[in-house]
């Protein structure tokens, strides 16, 4: 996944552990397989040799097939495609679209006006915004029991489609137009930590972290003789934004049976005209959102739900981010602004200045989960 991922099982015996952890290797192996956009078809497998066909290391993952197919037909994926479209589509409804994996358009528009050299136009903008739209996307994961023609999805005079027909259908994901694109990155760092996690439950694991760069699963509790306090919760680092090479953490926070992800402007970013531009999108606007956030840290029971919150609260600002946030279940966050008073220029990739002063805004139950780790 182009990142460092860490993987720790907590067992009875170290071969309950072992297989634990190669369990979540398997498990990752495969949900890249599949949710990794950039991985393409060989020209062996595009040309329907049987033997390409036949070899999964030629295939292209399902994201790839669907983005391939944008507005000329749609792909049979695999179900941990669509359990994590739906994971995302959650997101995307509970933020008014905020949070939006059609994204990839804009994303595109604004590198190009990079390598160029000057922004992009309000006509180029608005042309771009014309492809993103969560709520475009056609999937179908079931089969439908009733026929055809009584849901009203054929046309009127057009013979309803055979049962043979229909269930070559279900299971699919299509674009209606070309030039869409999905990239699920927003929320398969988070979503593949947590099948993981659960891949190390189902091999014998008591307990067990998985950490995907700065996406954490952490189940179960470590036994009095591997914990470090007089806390059996697994405990992970905040990271504090001003020091993007995560030597200096800003908190720390006990978790159990939670996902935990950190998304801030740092690391990646358009510079244009010698201008720097966050990487995180607005999809409603076209245009990066205001850096003035410098980091955003969501702990929830479904991390990829935490995943792609992180980064839609980024999008959202402060006041209707933690009014999301006031209002879900077992959803808590932490909210890292540069004061509007401070003067320093930021750092080069992004990140707030060292010396900057940050002003913490945080949920309700967030201050619950801190501690200070023992000198």
């Amino acid at each position: 996944m182009d990142t460092l991922v860490t993987v720790r099982a907590i067992a009875v015996s170290d071969a309950i552990a072992r297989a634990a952890v190669a369990a979540a290797w398997a498990e990752m192996d495969e949900c890249v397989l599949r949710l990794d956009r950039r991985r393409g078809a060989t020209e062996a497998w595009l040309k329907g040799d049987e033997k390409a066909l036949r070899d999964p290391a030629q295939r292209p993952s399902d994201i790839w097939l669907i983005n391939h197919g944008a507005g000329k037909w749609a792909a049979k994926v695999d179900p941990l495609v669509t359990s994590c479209l739906a994971t995302a589509k959650e997101v995307y409804d509970l933020t008014e679209g905020a949070f939006d994996p059609t994204v990839g358009p804009l994303l595109d528009l604004w590198k190009e006006a990079q390598d160029r050299g000057t922004p992009p136009t309000d006509a180029e903008i608005a042309k771009a915004r014309e492809l993103v739209g969560f709520s475009k996307v056609e999937i179908l994961v079931a089969a439908i029991r009733k026929s055809p023609d009584e849901l009203g999805i054929v046309a009127p005079g057009t013979p309803p489609p055979t049962p043979e027909e229909m269930m070559k259908i279900v299971g699919t994901v299509g674009l209606p137009a070309a030039g869409m694109r999905l990239d699920v990155g927003g929320v398969a760092k988070g979503y593949i930590a947590g099948r993981m996690a659960g891949r190390m439950k189902q091999a014998g694991a008591i307990a067990g972290l998985v950490a995907v760069a700065g996406d954490v699963f952490a189940f179960g509790r470590r036994p009095a003789s591997l914990a470090t306090g007089p806390d059996p919760r697994w405990g992970v680092a905040v990271q504090d934004p001003r020091d993007p090479e995560g030597r200096r953490p800003y908190t720390f926070i006990h978790i159990e049976d939670q996902g935990v992800d950190t998304s801030g402007h740092y690391y990646r970013g358009y510079t244009i005209a010698g201008r720097r531009y966050s990487h995180i999108f607005d999809p409603r606007t076209g245009r990066p959102v205001d850096s003035r956030i410098a980091s955003v840290t969501v702990v929830a029971r479904d991390p990829g739900i935490s995943d792609a919150l992180a980064t839609a609260i980024c999008v959202l600002g402060i006041e209707k981010g933690m009014a999301l946030v006031a209002d879900l279940v077992d959803v808590e966050c932490l909210i890292l602004e540069v004061d509007p008073s401070d003067t320093h220029p930021p750092q080069a990739n992004g990140a707030p200045s060292p010396e900057a002063n940050l002003i913490a805004h945080r949920s309700a139950g967030f201050a619950a989960l801190e501690f200070k780790p023992a000198e």
